[in-house]
């Protein structure tokens, strides 16, 4: 990691050591049992988060801290936050605990401010009796889930901009961070929730508050046991697609990682990062409607041939039109073949007509299908496949996104693409 990194996680850290010190004294925690049971459920909740497809990991670490910070004030916040801030995932992957130590401080942060926007603007801890029907809290309870928000992305955005050497706003968007808005307000509205449960008598609040986590918690892994099969029956067609022609084995989870690489290259939000990947490893599919015999066929192929195998980005799109959760995927199987100056197939379309994602996997595909030996051909060279793709930006390829990879391709990123592969 460079040095700036490490000097920005000592600032973090930094400011969060400041401001828990300050917190501490201004707003010291008078209901400790409550808050220690949140703090117990913040682990749980962190610790069983769902990767979900097109919107990343997904806990209800938010709602618990929330609820800690709205009930118990905001040294509340911090603690809840910094105790479900490492996890038995991350000691498994052997993060370095400089990076744990960052989740910490950024976490603390985040719920520290988010508390002293609530506290700023009137809002008292909710664990006071009454408050609930003053009803003097709800602006500074959006304000709070506000901030927290805003300071969270602000924070963990840098990080990865400094990491990445990117742009700051291409690495909101390549991460998604944008889209979380909508979730993080559900999660607020849960956090809300949570609290008032621990505003009923006694600990009838604590046992009533398992359940709505218990429900959530079936309802995502229903999800993401349903995305796995989806992710199965991507492979199994790929594994299809392979077995047709043995020159192009590989090819389609190459292009998904040259495309997946290049979009995050160029700062595309998640989800499209997702929906890009997908459609990479099924462009091809439409070439199981063609003869193996054509296919790898080492000598010049006739008119009707070539006819046949431009079908297959028709027959890909119409294969995999029926199935409901690859239908967004539909126009970039259909178009990778069109060309920027528009004497493609199979739509003959031009420039910014033709999707982006398809115009971002036709770079990808096409120094693939140039590095990659064939039946009627050997594989180019890496540097001979850079000076092609230089040649035909702006004719064959959309010159913008063929000079981003080939400029991506000399840093050496595509070296990282194969060892992630």
């Amino acid at each position: 990691m460079p040095r700036r990194l490490y000097a920005y996680f000592g600032i973090v850290l930094l400011g969060a050591v400041i401001l828990t010190t300050a917190v501490a004294r201004a707003f010291p925690v008078d209901v400790w049992a409550p808050l220690m049971a949140l703090v117990v459920l913040n682990v749980l909740t962190e610790n069983f988060a769902f990767t979900l497809p097109l919107t990343g990991s997904v806990s209800l670490s938010f709602a618990v801290t929330y609820a800690a910070m709205l009930y118990a004030g905001p040294l509340g916040g911090i603690i809840c936050a910094t105790a479900g801030s490492y996890t038995v995932a991350e000691h498994r992957a052997h993060k370095p605990p400089v990076i744990s130590l960052f989740n910490a401080g950024q976490l603390a942060l985040s719920a520290g401010l988010s508390g002293l926007a609530y506290a700023g603007l009137g809002g008292q801890a909710l664990s006071i009796p009454g408050i609930w029907q003053a009803g003097s809290w709800q602006l500074p309870a959006a304000a709070a889930a506000l901030v927290f928000f805003l300071v969270n992305v602000a924070l963990v955005g840098e990080g990865l901009t400094i990491m990445s050497g990117r742009r700051f706003g291409d690495v909101l968007r390549s991460q998604g961070f944008l889209q979380y808005g909508a979730s993080h307000t559900v999660l607020a509205l849960l956090g809300l929730m949570i609290a008032g449960l621990l505003s009923l008598p006694s600990w009838v609040g604590l046992v009533l508050l398992v359940l709505p986590f218990m429900a959530a918690r079936r309802t995502f892994r229903v999800y993401a046991e349903l995305s796995e099969a989806y992710t199965s029956t991507v492979r199994s067609l790929v594994t299809a697609i392979e077995a047709k022609d043995p020159y192009t084995r590989g090819h389609s989870e190459r292009v998904a990682v040259f495309a997946r690489q290049l979009g995050e290259h160029l700062g595309l939000p998640r989800g499209q990062l997702e929906l890009l990947e997908r459609a990479a490893l099924l462009h091809d599919v439409g070439k199981i409607g063609i003869e193996l015999d054509t296919l790898s066929s080492p000598m010049q192929l006739t008119a009707e041939e070539v006819r046949l195998i431009r079908r297959h980005p028709v027959l890909g799109s119409e294969l995999v039109g029926d199935v409901e959760f690859l239908a967004d995927i539909v126009p970039v199987i259909r178009h990778h073949h069109e060309r920027y100056d528009g004497a493609g197939y199979p739509d003959g379309l031009a420039g910014v007509d033709i999707p982006q994602l398809a115009r971002l996997m036709a770079v990808a595909d096409s120094y693939d299908a140039m590095t990659s030996n064939r039946a009627y051909r050997p594989a180019m060279t890496r540097g001979q496949a850079i000076v092609e793709i230089e040649r035909v930006a702006g004719t064959q390829l959309d010159r913008n996104m063929a000079l981003q990879f080939t400029s991506m391709l000399a840093l050496g990123e595509d070296e990282e693409m194969l060892h992630e592969a």
